[in-house]
């Protein structure tokens, strides 16, 4: 299955922008679709507890801080080298 998704990974990357927009678009609606069993609260209420989470590591020292400059030519490197997988 691997060599599957990697080999469809290859195609999609290779499509124009808008192409892969709309794709990416289309599957963040699909996971939408299957949680729409949440309710608009329980929604919030997990996004409140993910972002005291990060702030908890922030201020623990447990991940950096990137400029956007600094975050934007880690992702261009990325994508020049094809390697967008890249962990900062």
């Amino acid at each position: 299955m691997a060599g599957y998704i990697n080999d469809l990974e290859k195609e999609v990357f290779a499509l124009p922008r808008e192409d892969r927009s709309r794709i990416a678009l289309d599957l963040i609606r699909s996971l939408d679709k299957d949680d729409e069993s949440l309710l608009r609260e329980e929604w919030e209420a997990a996004w409140v507890e993910e972002a005291n989470r990060r702030l908890e590591e922030i201020e623990r020292g447990e991940v950096a801080l990137l400029s956007h400059e600094e975050v934007m030519a880690v992702l261009r490197s990325a994508l020049k080298n094809q390697d967008i997988f890249v962990r900062v």
